[in-house]
Order: C-alpha cells, then sequence, then structure tokens
C-alpha cells in the first residue's frame, strides 16, 4: 500500500507503524498518534510548535525525521506522566512546586508574547528611509583591493636581518616598481608565492588578512603604488596596489526589506526589554538572612563549598611558595 505520494524519508516507518497497531481502529479526528496511555493530538502539537521561535518552525517542521522524534518524545513524556500520577506524585509537594515553576514559566512566556503582539508599531518604512539618508556611508559596497606582497619572516633570521631584508626589498620596489614579481620570487618567504606569485586578492577584506595588512592595503589608492613596511604576526612586509575597485553605493529599494526587518526587531526588543526592566524596577522585599542560607541549602552534610576549596588551595599555593623562597635565601 502506498503511504503518501511524498518521500517523507524516515516518518515511512513510522506511519506504517502506526498504521498497523491501528488497522483494526480508527484513531479520533484530531489525534495524530496513540501509544499505550499515550494520545498525542494536534493541539499538543501546536503547543509544542510555541516552544520554537516562530520564523524558525517552518525550516523546524520540514524534516520528517524531527517529526517523528517529536511524536515520539511527546508520547513517551506522557506515559512516564501517567505513571507518576498514578504513583501520586502530582501529590508529592516537591513536584508541585516544580508544576507551579512550569506553569509561571509557560505563562510568562506567554505574557511576553502578548505584549510583544500588543505593540503599536511607527512607520519602519518611513524610519528605514530616514535611517538610509543618515548612514549612506554604512550601505556602500566597498570595492575590492587587490595587492601582490614580500614577505620576508623572522622565523629562521634574527630581528636586524629581517630589517635589512625588508628595507632592501622596499628600496628596490619604490626604484623599480615593475620589477616587483621579480622581488617576490627573490625574496618572499610566503611558502603560497609558486602558486600565487604573491598576489592577495581582496585584500582588505574583513578576515581576510590580518589587521595591520589589512590598513596598508587600504592605504593604497593608485595601481602601482607601493606601500611602506608592514609588521604583522608572520614577519615584515612591502605591498604593491594591482587594482582598487571602486566603491558601490547600494541603493535604498536594495537594502530596505533588509533595514526595515532590523528596525523591526530593534523594537520589539527594546520595548520589551523596557517592560521588563519597569517589572524589575517594582518595590523588592527580601529576608536576607533565607536568601544567604540558599548558598548552602544543597550542600552535603560535611562538605566545604566550592569557593572555600579554592580559599584553601590557594592559601596552600601561597605557603609553599612562601615556603620555597625562605628557602633559596637561606
Amino acid at each position: 500500500m502506498q503511504l503518501t505520494r511524498f518521500n517523507l524519508g524516515p516518518l515511512c516507518v513510522f506511519a506504517a507503524l502506526a498504521m498497523t497497531a491501528n488497522a483494526q481502529q480508527k484513531l479520533p479526528d484530531d489525534v495524530v498518534a496513540q501509544q499505550g496511555v499515550a494520545v498525542v493530538t494536534m493541539q499538543d502539537i501546536d503547543a509544542y510548535a510555541l516552544r520554537i521561535p516562530e520564523n524558525d518552525r517552518p525550516g523546524f517542521f520540514d524534516s520528517p525525521k524531527r517529526i517523528e522524534s517529536m511524536i515520539m518524545s511527546l508520547l513517551l513524556q506522557k506515559q512516564l506522566a501517567a505513571e507518576a500520577r498514578a504513583a501520586k506524585l502530582d501529590q508529592d509537594p516537591a513536584v508541585q512546586a516544580q508544576m507551579r515553576l512550569a506553569t509561571d514559566d509557560t505563562l510568562a512566556r506567554a505574557a511576553n508574547d502578548l505584549y510583544r503582539k500588543s505593540l503599536k508599531y511607527p512607520d519602519f518604512d518611513q524610519l528605514a528611509n530616514e535611517y538610509y539618508l543618515s548612514h549612506k556611508a554604512d550601505f556602500v559596497l566597498r570595492g575590492a583591493i587587490d595587492v601582490k606582497h614580500v614577505l620576508v619572516s623572522k622565523k629562521d633570521r634574527d630581528e636586524k636581518s629581517a630589517q635589512a631584508r625588508i628595507d632592501e626589498v622596499e628600496a628596490t620596489a619604490r626604484a623599480h616598481p615593475d620589477q616587483f614579481d621579480a622581488l617576490v620570487e627573490k625574496y618572499s618567504d610566503d611558502p603560497s608565492k609558486t602558486s600565487n606569485h604573491g598576489l592577495i586578492a581582496d585584500a582588505a577584506a574583513p578576515g581576510k588578512t590580518v589587521g595591520p595588512f589589512s590598513e596598508a592595503a587600504k592605504a593604497l589608492k593608485k595601481p602601482g603604488e607601493i606601500s611602506p613596511v608592514v609588521k604583522t604576526e608572520f614577519g615584515y612586509h612591502v605591498l604593491k596596489l594591482v587594482e582598487r575597485k571602486p566603491d558601490v553605493q547600494r541603493a535604498f529599494a536594495d537594502v530596505k526589506d533588509g533595514l526595515v526587518e532590523k528596525l523591526r526587531n530593534d523594537f520589539i526588543e527594546r520595548e520589551a526589554k523596557d517592560h521588563t526592566n519597569k517589572l524589575r524596577g517594582n518595590k523588592l522585599d527580601a529576608n536576607p538572612d533565607l536568601v544567604a542560607s540558599i548558598r548552602t541549602r544543597f550542600l552535603p552534610a560535611g562538605a566545604k563549598l566550592p569557593s572555600e576549596l579554592a580559599e584553601e588551595a590557594n592559601e596552600e599555593a601561597r605557603r609553599k611558595k612562601a615556603e620555597q623562597d625562605a628557602a633559596e635565601k637561606r
């Protein structure tokens, strides 16, 4: 029998098992699955989905494997919960306290969601346009900067020798910039020169090169221009500008959607934070003795706090060092 015309992968196995188990029993319309005393309904699925950020739900439920895992987890959870009720664990004061905390957590998230949905939004299209006009430099696509470089490493030579060698490279490059390729082949310690001949494309792109190198590349303006000596963690460099592509100003239409989304998210987060800060600012009364007692409330009898053990270890280390210093002075 063909279960479905879609390719559900692992879910096919789950569906086949479910159909076999229920061959003689038709489940109610809203029941997704049943196992033992446990029943998972579409309302359970909807409640589970609320745990997932709204924008992430389509991607989450696009996976048959995740759907199967979710259903099986809910069935197991409900069967264990039924065992707990049968054992009257739901009447245990400690369990009841945990249930109250779980209820408060659920209600708190629901209240937070309700507050966010009740917000009155400003005109984000207008705000986005205003932001774009006042921050146009933030929406410039920087042109790629291609350079060639000579690296003089300090790995196998001392500082003085490395400095003398790179100074020679710089002087020759400035006098004969057309001979830079020959300088790369003769002097550069960069092992990649055999394949790229010293060329680093888009050298100033974020993360492409280390800071000093990137800044030196940005400072070059005209093709053929030679940089001063640049020191990095790899050694000394001299750069030659090969090409600097022009910057391009992105049009508002190209950035509007992303900017509107950012402004909306920032607004929601700011308003939600202000709301919770107001709640945190309500008058607070606390019992200092009970608060202080929490620190040792869960400490086993006769045990010491981690902070006390750390302090004892530090004190022991200081004592041994003092004894060692005293012995060295004798």
